[in-house]
């Protein structure tokens, strides 16, 4: 790790809960709440903690429930979307040993869904303080330790999770770059994406323009997902952190540590 010119990090579900994940269960919540003529409050959701906050609602609040048209229109949709997500997940987990299947029709699928949704730019931004509070400090002190052997390494990021600003991420890890999927919004709404990261053959595109634009020869890696295994054939990988589900597709001879 002393010898690095480039680290490559992963972020979603590597240095925090899946954001994409979170924004979803937050919109699904509060249009589940708006449904008892309540109003949720800012934070992060994990899928646990929303599926508590449902029983929670319907038990002491039951008495609340007035749906509008719009409301019930607008869970159907997440709740769909929502089952479509986790099967397609469960089958990509499912064929792993024969087949890597990109994310990338689950992209597609989830933009065009805030799209038709009309989702305004404010519902779906997750505000720094709030991403800050969920970094895993574990992975976080990693970063920082081989930063601090490094000190004139870069750091590019890559995520498949969509922004509407500049991913206010790169501020909370302090990085050299992040790269991930758009979102376009007119008059505070999202009306439109761009998929700049929809598999890993981006990612490694991404990663080798961005090797051959600083010169880097020394090369790390922060991975947590299949898509994230065709980083694996850059050249010049000297260091390999990554989620235990891939251990056995890191084979190469570099140092290699699990989390």
């Amino acid at each position: 790790m002393k010898s690095l010119d480039l680290l490559i990090i992963d972020i979603d579900d590597t240095f925090i809960y899946h954001r994409t994940v979170a924004i979803a269960n937050k919109l699904f919540l509060d249009c589940f709440y708006s449904l008892f003529g309540l109003k949720l409050k800012k934070g992060f959701y994990t899928t646990s903690r929303s599926l508590f906050l449902m029983i929670k609602l319907i038990i002491f609040n039951f008495f609340r429930f007035n749906p509008t048209r719009k409301n019930i229109k607008k869970l159907f949709v997440f709740s769909f979307v929502a089952i479509y997500l986790y099967v397609f997940n469960f089958f990509r987990e499912l064929v792993k040993g024969f087949k890597i299947v990109s994310c990338e029709k689950m992209d597609i699928l989830w933009a065009k869904v805030i799209i038709y949704l009309g989702i305004s730019e404010k519902e779906y931004l997750l505000s720094k303080s709030i991403v800050s509070s969920r970094i895993n400090k574990k992975v976080l002190a990693k970063l920082n330790l081989i930063k601090k052997l490094n000190p004139k390494m870069k750091v590019l990021a890559i995520t498949q999770s969509f922004s509407v600003k500049e991913d206010n991420i790169k501020d909370v890890l302090y990085v050299d770059k992040v790269v991930s999927n758009r979102f376009f919004v007119s008059k505070g709404v999202i009306n439109g994406f761009r998929l700049n990261v929809k598999s890993g053959f981006d990612k490694k595109k991404i990663a080798f323009d961005y090797i051959k634009q600083n010169k880097a020869k020394g090369i790390g890696l922060f991975i947590e997902d299949y898509d994230d295994l065709e980083l694996l054939k850059l050249k010049g990988i000297e260091f390999v952190y990554y989620k235990r589900k891939l251990r056995k597709f890191v084979k190469g001879n570099y140092e290699k540590i699990s989390f």
